[in-house]
């Protein structure tokens, strides 16, 4: 590792709790590091603090605000940034950003038009590239470390290693339960994990197929829910839930008396940047929903005869947003699944419990009110929703995961890569041949030993490749001991890919 040149995409709180703690860990290996930070605030920590040296250190929100920054004469064109990167265009790279593609001042929680002109994405577009070729060209990495690959500029950094021969690892959920590992692509198609469930497939064998043949049972006996869903659904201490209430009130007071270090001039309102009718609109807005939420008039889910079933995601997020762009209009999208059920088949579709307070009365009405499709209480637990369910149709889910366990068969829209591994996941994009594709599926047998030994094959590669640990509290309340596990990851994976 001593020599080794590594970028860190420190990405806001992430950069302060994890990131910066994996800086130190790699300087005191000898490693040589550059960073680019987002979020004023966490820029200022990073540029600050006296624990490590960054070489080149670039603020990404500087080149929201001054596009030109670090450009040398005329903007790379597009059809050069295109070919650099090995890319189409740039236009996918910029739907990740929900600053951008969405404006927040017009309405809560986002609306549909974009928040800044084409224009204006075009030259930031163009910004963010030249300090990313400036990093490249001048640091020249030997890999890249990434908490996400969502942003324009993460994706930039991303196809421009991958086009350079350099490798850029993103820690990403297993979907076993607790097992974290490393993504090599935005995609999350490409890594250990998904190396080692081709290798089982193909014939190797795994130290681990009794553990996970034991999970599988536990899973099939009790739902188990993914240990940050379970951390964010826990009722909050009454001392909190206070502290919640009256947070809007502590934002407009530091409104006024401290500096708007987050706030981006070319962006204008956004979640780093709240001025007090925003924060007013919010709150209120987000009580009135999650009442409207609470009290709309469900369909009974066990009124419903045979079904197929649709789990809505979170959004603005990247499972939709980067994962499956093509199909990110939920609405739309479960119209079309309605439409292309067979006759005597519905679509139950089911809103994600962290949605509450975050979807307007109409998106409910409005799918309550599409034909063939009923749209259930989100607070059912998944597993009952499952096992009346004949099929799961989705753009990307969690639900998948449960579904795998049950032998239950599913479609998928996006591109997730590591949902795709699992035995019982076909993915189709072609909504004009989807009702065909559809019968299929529901006519597919999943109870043999072929399809439990691929499950298995999934499971065991995770506890293979990956490391068990506690991802989101090291993130958000910054544990030391999830820390360095998270930094043993690391570790491994520079030392498989250097």
């Amino acid at each position: 590792m001593h020599g080794k040149r590594i970028l860190i995409i420190q990405q806001r709180n992430w950069g302060v709790n994890i990131g910066h703690f994996l800086a130190k860990k790699l300087a005191k290996e000898g490693c040589v590091l550059a960073a680019v930070t987002y979020k004023k605030s966490a820029h200022e920590f990073h540029a600050t603090q006296k624990d490590v040296h960054y070489e080149i250190l670039i603020n990404n929100d500087e080149v929201f605000e001054k596009p030109t920054r670090y450009v040398e004469g005329n903007p790379a064109s597009l059809e050069a940034i295109n070919q650099e990167l090995g890319i189409e265009s740039i236009w996918p790279l910029v739907a990740g950003s929900r600053e951008i593609t969405r404006s927040y001042a017009e309405k809560f929680y986002y609306n549909g038009r974009q928040q800044m002109s084409d224009e204006d994405i075009v030259r930031y577009v163009q910004g963010a590239y030249a300090y990313v070729r400036k990093i490249f060209d001048e640091f020249k990495p030997d890999a890249v470390i990434a908490p996400l690959l969502a942003e324009p500029s993460h994706l930039l950094i991303s196809y421009m290693a991958r086009m350079r021969g350099i490798k850029t690892l993103c820690a990403v959920d297993s979907r076993v339960n607790g097992v974290w590992i490393l993504s090599e692509s935005p995609y999350e198609d490409e890594g250990a994990f998904h190396e080692r469930v081709d290798a089982l497939n193909a014939g190797a064998s795994s130290e681990n197929t009794q553990r996970a043949e034991k999970y599988i049972a536990e899973f099939r006996k009790k739902l188990k829910i993914q240990d940050y869903l379970v951390r964010r659904w826990k009722t909050q201490p009454f001392f909190k839930r206070v502290r919640m209430e009256l947070a809007p009130l502590r934002r407009i007071w530091e409104w006024y008396t401290r500096p708007h270090t987050d706030c981006i001039a070319t962006l204008g309102p956004s979640l780093d940047c709240r001025p007090p009718r925003i924060i007013l609109r919010d709150y209120f807005t987000k009580k009135l929903w999650s009442r409207t939420a609470r009290s709309f008039s469900y369909y009974p889910q066990e009124s419903v005869g045979r079904y197929v079933y649709y789990p809505l995601q979170v959004e603005p997020e990247v499972t939709l947003d980067v994962f499956a762009l093509y199909f990110k209009n939920q609405r739309e999208l479960a119209r079309i699944i309605a439409l292309s059920l067979p006759a005597d088949y519905t679509l139950v579709v089911k809103d994600h419990p962290d949605m509450l307070g975050f979807r307007p009365p109409e998106y409910l009405k409005d799918l309550a009110g599409t034909p063939n499709i009923k749209l259930i209480d989100y607070r059912i637990p998944s597993e009952t929703v499952l096992k009346g369910a004949s099929l799961v149709i989705a753009p990307n889910s969690t639900a998948m995961v449960e579904a795998a366990m049950h032998h239950i068969p599913v479609i998928q829209f996006g591109e997730e890569g590591i949902i795709l591994k699992l035995p019982n996941v076909l993915k189709h994009t072609d909504p004009s041949t989807l009702s065909a594709c559809i019968k299929e599926r529901l006519r597919i047998n999943l109870k043999t030993p072929e399809y439990e030994r691929r499950l298995k094959n999934f499971v065991a590669a995770a506890y293979d490749t990956g490391f068990e640990l506690d991802y989101i509290s090291a993130w958000e309340d910054a544990k030391e001991d999830e820390r360095e596990k998270i930094w043993d990851m690391y570790r491994a994976g520079l030392d498989r890919i250097l």
